[in-house]
């Protein structure tokens, strides 16, 4: 269709594709590593794809998964399909929301897709609770700051993979904080992250300095501002 968006995405847009199907990362993703994967042919919904459409597609969320798996490293994964208005959909080109989870990306995960309104049947897991979950690392004086506000902060030290894999969720959380305020402490945030990154890869701060200022000689730094477009072979 001429005017569809997802039907113009071709060439070097396209992280993969099939007979029947691609996919492209999103132009307002969810997460790192957002992906939507959609039939050649323009149709509005799943139930008027065929099944040779659902299948191609389907290969491709699995093609889409490896290479996501490869490039940015999820915890977890949504699945998902927005069908007409009432459920969300807002391009009317069949499309398959494929979005990467990372640890402390929200502060509870629980109950995934089930949580896009509330239960006409409450769920167990939906029961109200004074109970708080998050699943992500803290500063260190935290769980101090919580007992002395008269709550109960339930804690465990994370080791090894768990800590790096935390202290990368705690990186992104920093970022999409400042992302979001433009805040000179969120930029603070960062930057403390970066150090206790820094240091669980047993450097110290000033190598990491030297390797940035050596990568600058070699690239540059940004204050050209510029934005690169495309590339013409």
């Amino acid at each position: 269709m001429k005017d569809c968006v997802f039907c113009a995405k071709s060439g070097m847009e396209l992280l993969c594709e099939n007979e029947l199907a691609k996919a492209f990362y999103d132009n307002y993703p969810v997460n790192e590593g957002h992906t939507l994967v959609v039939p050649k042919r323009h149709i509005a919904t799943y139930f008027e794809a065929s099944s040779d459409e659902l299948s191609a597609i389907n290969d491709l969320i699995f093609e889409v998964k490896k290479i996501i798996d490869q490039e940015f490293r999820p915890d977890g994964y949504n699945v998902g399909v927005n069908i007409g208005e009432a459920g969300g959909q807002t391009i009317f080109h069949l499309h398959v929301h494929v979005i990467p989870r990372y640890l402390g990306d929200v502060e509870n995960p629980k109950g995934g897709v089930r949580r896009i309104k509330k239960s006409v049947v409450p769920y167990t897991k939906e029961e109200n609770t004074n109970e708080l979950f998050y699943y992500k690392l803290v500063r260190d004086r935290i769980p101090e700051i919580i007992e002395n506000s008269g709550k109960h902060a339930v804690c465990r030290r994370a080791e090894n993979e768990e800590y790096n894999k935390l202290l990368k969720a705690k990186l992104w959380e920093e970022v999409r904080e400042y992302a979001e305020s433009d805040g000179l402490e969120e930029l603070a945030d960062i930057f403390e992250v970066l150090k206790a990154l820094a240091a669980d890869h047993g450097v110290n701060w000033d190598e990491i300095v030297n390797m940035a200022n050596k990568k600058a000689e070699k690239r540059g730094g940004f204050g050209e501002r510029w934005v690169l477009e495309k590339v013409i072979e």
